[in-house]
């Protein structure tokens, strides 16, 4: 495939950290209105969020995952993936890294 083709069939897989609760927009009548960018489909879970796409060449691609963090502490998050899924040579990842979660008074006393 060369660098002008539309690439399609790209899966993105988000794990949450089991504290923090996914709020999934479609069970809570929002609809798409949190959306930065439209996916084909979108599969919410308990701990994880799945979106698949295509996207044309040289764009990029925002989605927003709306989280209510149900407890006070330190989480690790994982990595987020990327990748088309018939075609191994386009893949990416970010970097998991530890959070933590602390009360919103808190954040304003900085």
């Amino acid at each position: 495939m060369s660098g002008k083709q539309r690439l399609s069939q790209v899966a993105l897989r988000q794990i949450f950290p089991s504290g923090w609760e996914i709020r999934n927009a479609r069970m809570e009548d929002k609809g798409v209105g949190t959306l930065l960018s439209a996916f084909d489909y979108q599969d919410v879970r308990d701990d994880q969020v799945m979106t698949y796409f295509g996207m044309g060449p040289k764009s990029t691609m925002t989605f927003r995952v709306n989280l209510h963090a149900a407890y006070r502490g330190r989480f690790y998050l994982p990595a987020a993936m990327v990748e088309a899924m018939y075609d191994a040579k386009y893949a990416a990842n970010t970097a998991g890294k530890w959070v933590e979660v602390v009360p919103q008074q808190a954040l304003s006393a900085r």
